[in-house]
């Protein structure tokens, strides 16, 4: 979910065209590379099929990739530093100054953090915990374990932060690619190489949460960028709103066995989103998307989500 390439930022301006009709009780943002960026342009209809399928408001601060750059979403937003160390120190600062310069334009309140996190590494359950791997005492050195947790509690305005390992070979050491919260008590797990010792943990920390197996499909053909493994067949990565559960689909024969378990475990509609071409990126739906419920939204924007 990151390229080792020159940024290319959108010139003047991040002012966004919101559409008239959007997300009833929140909204959806995607994020829209520049149309001069080469790297993109085999990828140009397939972002806008995702747009229009995600009813999402494209941000144009340089990147498809906007969860982890996007401020947390708890009961408050939280913009963490955006500055991993598999990223070039140079494009990172470029995306965080991009991004929060648009956050700024469009009146979000957030809360500033010190602390390294990328948003696809904070899974929250809608209530009172986080899960995020241990990545983050890795990125966040000054730290210790149990102040780093304690700061976090705070700053989030959590009860819990569970830390699990991160998925063995993940260069990102994202948690977005191991679990999911379909509801504070139903926890969706993927079956990522080490998935039954994490499992054994989360029973430990969420006694009361129903904790389900989620197949995946992992295809390796089709790889976009020799650096960044791909994401196709992924399906954990998936992202919702306050209605609706947005499913990624890659054209493979366990597609619709995914919906169907998902429908099983949750009273939102369940949608499917095409992503086979754009997963051979290194992500998939829950990274293309950030979303923002309606009491977080600023009054612009709460207006359109509305209308």
């Amino acid at each position: 979910m990151f390229r080792k390439l020159s940024l290319l930022l959108f010139a003047g301006s991040l002012a966004t065209t919101i559409p008239q009709c959007t997300h009833p009780q929140g909204q959806l943002f995607t994020g829209r590379p520049r149309l001069s960026d080469h790297y993109y342009w085999p990828f140009k209809k397939d972002i806008r099929q995702f747009e229009r399928a995600t009813t999402s408001i494209p941000i144009p601060y340089g990147d498809v990739w906007i969860k982890d750059v996007a401020p947390v979403v708890t009961s408050r937003l939280v913009k963490f530093r955006y500055s991993p160390d598999y990223l070039p120190k140079k494009q990172s600062a470029a995306l965080e100054s991009a991004f929060s310069d648009w956050l700024d334009q469009q009146h979000f309140n957030y809360l500033k953090s010190a602390i390294i996190l990328d948003g696809g590494n904070c899974i929250y359950n809608g209530r009172d915990t986080v899960i995020i791997t241990t990545r983050v005492l890795q990125d966040n050195p000054a730290y210790s374990r149990s102040a780093l947790i304690q700061t976090l509690k705070s700053q989030l305005q959590v009860t819990h932060v569970i830390l699990i390992a991160p998925e063995p070979g993940d260069v990102l050491g994202h948690a977005d690619g191991q679990v999911h919260f379909l509801s504070p008590d139903c926890l969706l797990l993927g079956d990522f190489s080490g998935h039954q010792k994490i499992k054994q943990q989360l029973q430990r920390a969420l006694p009361q949460t129903t904790i389900i197996d989620l197949p995946s499909s992992y295809q390796a053909a089709g790889q976009y960028d020799s650096e960044i493994p791909s994401a196709k067949g992924l399906y954990i990565n998936m992202t919702e709103t306050t209605s609706t559960v947005y499913v990624p689909q890659y054209g493979l024969k366990m597609d619709q066995a995914i919906i169907k378990l998902v429908q099983q475990h949750t009273s939102k509609k369940v949608q499917a989103v095409d992503v086979a071409h754009l997963s051979t990126l290194g992500g998939s739906v829950n990274c293309l998307t950030w979303y923002c419920p309606n009491n977080l939204l600023p009054a612009q924007l709460k207006k359109h989500a509305n209308s």
